[in-house]
């Protein structure tokens, strides 16, 4: 007779579902890392442009060149405002499918758990089974002596 988990289906299913929640979420994680770079990058290209910019400014300009630099800083300020909504989007997302992830590996341990505990009360029902046997066995043999 060997063990048998009559639950081991969901556990199976439990499983899955685990392991398609660790993708969905290192999907997440990645997304939100592409996209935190890239605000990076543009914080950086802005505060690049801003320090030539009053380089530029302390040396004497024309006024054209001042108002192509601030258009410029506009256009670059409402990517990085975006990209600031989309990089905390894309955090909550993240943070979502990390919460998912943790109830997914809690009900995967609960069935694996039970199965432990199934699979030990087999085992000992399995000894003391063997042990009757075996007792049975001594019997039978003490009394054909």
């Amino acid at each position: 007779m060997s063990f048998r988990f009559t639950l081991q289906k969901i556990l199976d299913v439990r499983e899955s579902e685990k392991l398609n929640a660790e993708k969905e979420y290192s999907q997440a994680t990645r997304q939100f890392e592409d996209v935190a770079t890239k605000l990076y990058e543009l914080l950086k290209q802005k505060e690049g442009f801003e320090s030539d910019y009053y380089q530029r400014i302390e040396s004497g300009i024309h006024i054209f060149q001042i108002q192509q630099s601030q258009s410029l800083l506009s256009q670059l300020q409402k990517r990085i405002d975006q990209f600031q909504v989309y990089t905390q989007k894309a955090r909550e997302n993240m943070n979502r499918k990390q919460e998912q992830l943790v109830e997914k590996s809690i009900e995967q341990k609960k069935y694996e758990k039970m199965k432990q505990i199934k699979y030990d009360i087999y085992v000992e029902e399995t000894r003391r089974q063997e042990n009757i046997l075996m007792d049975e066995i001594s019997v039978q043999q003490f009394v054909k002596r």
